[in-house]
């Protein structure tokens, strides 16, 4: 009897062996296709329009400057259970802000698409950072503002580099 039990108990440990493995998979697997997805244009580019996407990026760059103005502001730092979320979000937007500025005087020099499009995903890889410290606290109201008027922004500026969904 005691042997047919430890016979069980072996099926079940491979079983979950098994599981593991196929979870790992799974997870890796979603990973590489997330990546993917974000390397290749979603659709058909929208015309290139160097006025309009300068002029864009100047706005973004102002409203990411809004959003550190108001995250200095915010008294987040001084209640030790968001003082951490505090600095992390301000690093975000320290980068941010420095790549926008950079993405802004790109094009106001004349550089186009395939010049600017690196920074852009910077910027792209930034607001996904600072959206996940974002997710871990409450943001309070005028900082959390802030943000959302720069993500629209951005989002204006998503089809000229990977085109309409």
């Amino acid at each position: 009897m005691r042997v047919q039990f430890r016979g069980h108990i072996r099926v079940i440990r491979q079983a979950r062996a098994v599981g593991a493995a196929v979870v790992a998979l799974a997870i890796v697997a979603m990973a590489l296709a997330g990546t993917a997805r974000a390397a290749e244009p979603v659709g058909e580019p929208v015309k290139w329009d160097q006025a309009r996407v300068t002029q864009y990026a100047v706005d973004l760059h102002k409203r990411i400057g809004e959003a550190v103005d108001a995250l200095r502001k915010s008294p987040m730092k001084d209640q030790p259970t968001q003082r951490t979320v505090w600095y992390d979000l301000r690093e975000d937007l320290r980068l941010l802000d420095n790549t926008t500025e950079h993405l802004a005087s790109e094009l106001q020099k004349g550089a186009g698409l395939e010049e600017t499009e690196r920074t852009f995903e910077r910027i792209e890889s930034l607001r996904r950072d600072a959206e996940e410290v974002g997710r871990r606290s409450m943001i309070e109201a005028p900082v959390m503002d802030a943000l959302v008027s720069a993500g629209a922004v951005h989002n204006q500026m998503k089809p000229y580099y990977y085109g309409k969904r």
